[in-house]
């Protein structure tokens, strides 16, 4: 009974404060109710919301007006003509820092606005500038989210996270450690995964017991790894969301079997908030398409077919502060080819791949999908930890972290590195190097990339 008035004193506290701070939770009532909506009806909604933040730019933002002014997207009135949204150039990481200034709204002094920069695991780190609308529909999305994964306001969560800026590991603010306590979370960092490590993070996860584990792909899934070989007993809790990597096939499995409970894979980025979520049908990914415009395109930028991987664009429809409209935000993905049995009418992503920068580039121009080498790579026994590299078109570096260490790692595995070799280039005709090391680091934004490629498309 105690710990019933505790956790509805914490759930009332968070919810006055989480009102205090904006609309968030009359945002969630509105996207709980729009899920539901037919697609013809959500379309019409995007497309309003679509017109405004449109406009709201060619009024407000420099870059904006004499970019549309360029290309004909308004008319003599200074109209916009949603008709002509496509013919909008695509906006590149590099022009966000390029014309960082004619990008911001000029009534930004009005708005209850923020700053904030992405982890640049892309190679180019990224600033934005959000406002107070953007922040509680977020928040909102996050809400909805959780609720399709069965965990409410409050209920107990872990984060296995790694942005310097979210985990400070003991050295964070008081305030931070409060708000923690009342929304029942325990956070655990990604850069932190050394045996010793893990095996706290197992310890104090079976005590704490959360509804909901929420983390980065990659990190859970070592995790996973980890418990497997060591024979750790893990709690299972209600449901799994990963997020800010990729979940492939091999992990989803591996996780689920560990922890014994469902995964829901969640779509994000830092500068665009959280885009898509799995339901509880697990058949794909349900875009917040009230909040943000994505769309599908194959590499000479027409929209790819259903099915069909190709780069994905994303138009945020609720920020003002600093509009993004037609954003190559770098990743790569797919639509699904058949609505979701859930009966949403949201948009459905079949599957978000990877990063632009996964997709490795042979001798006669193909892309590979760098998914190729996780399957060749993970399944070998040795192999705690893997990184592939595309230096040159003709270069691949394959570093290994093994799971034993002691002797010449490259004498110890030589018959297992030359069937690496061997698998390798029957995908790719190039140089194979293997460099053995002890550990291989997370990017500075706590995420761990398995393949990366620095040849230019």
């Amino acid at each position: 009974m105690k710990g019933y008035a505790m956790s509805h004193f914490k759930r009332f506290v968070w919810e006055r404060r989480v009102s205090w701070q904006g609309k968030t939770l009359d945002y969630l009532d509105q996207l709980r109710e729009w899920q539901w909506l037919p697609a013809d009806r959500l379309y019409e909604l995007q497309q309003q919301r679509l017109l405004a933040v449109l406009q709201h730019a060619y009024d407000h933002t420099r870059y904006y007006r004499e970019l549309f002014q360029r290309h004909a997207i308004v008319d003599r009135f200074g109209q916009v003509r949603l008709e002509r949204f496509t013919a909008i150039p695509f906006l590149e990481k590099e022009a966000v820092t390029q014309h960082f200034q004619e990008l911001l709204s000029d009534d930004l002094a009005a708005r209850n606005w923020y700053e904030g920069t992405t982890g640049g695991s892309t190679g180019v780190p990224v600033r934005f500038v959000r406002d107070r609308e953007y922040f509680c529909w977020n928040q909102a999305i996050k809400a909805l989210d959780d609720e399709w994964t069965g965990r409410s306001l409050i209920d107990k969560q872990v984060r296995l996270w790694g942005s310097e800026r979210d985990i400070m590991d003991g050295h964070e603010k008081i305030r931070t450690h409060i708000g923690r306590w009342f929304r029942n979370e325990r956070w655990y960092s990604s850069f932190r995964m050394k045996p010793d490590d893990m095996i706290r993070y197992v310890k104090e996860m079976n005590e704490f017991r959360p509804v909901q584990i929420l983390a980065y792909a990659e990190s859970l899934y070592e995790l996973a790894r980890f418990c497997e070989r060591e024979g750790l007993t893990v709690y299972s809790p209600q449901a799994i969301m990963t997020s800010a990597g990729t979940l492939y096939d091999y992990m989803r499995q591996t996780i689920e079997r560990v922890f014994q409970a469902p995964v829901f894979n969640r779509y994000g980025s830092t500068e665009a908030g959280d885009m898509a979520c799995e339901c509880e049908c697990h058949q794909g990914l349900h875009v917040s398409s009230a909040t943000h415009l994505l769309e599908i395109v194959d590499q000479e930028g027409r929209p790819a077919k259903p099915g069909e991987t190709g780069e994905i664009v994303v138009t945020l429809l609720q920020n003002y502060a600093m509009p993004y409209i037609r954003y190559r935000i770098g990743d790569m993905g797919a639509w699904a080819t058949e609505p979701c049995s859930c009966g949403r009418g949201l948009p459905l992503l079949k599957e978000v791949s990877g990063r632009v920068t996964d997709m490795f580039v042979d001798t006669d121009g193909r892309w590979i999908d760098g998914r190729v080498f996780l399957y060749i790579l993970d399944p070998k026994p040795f192999i705690r930890k893997f990184q592939v590299i595309q230096e040159r078109v003709d270069l691949l570096r394959i570093l290994i972290a093994p799971v034993k260490k002691g002797g010449d790692p490259h004498a110890v595995y030589a018959q297992e590195v030359a069937g690496i070799k061997q698998e390798i280039k029957r995908v790719m005709a190039c140089e194979v190097q293997v460099e053995f090391l002890d550990e291989i680091l997370p990017t500075s934004s706590g995420k761990y990339r398995y393949t990366i490629s620095h040849v230019t498309r």
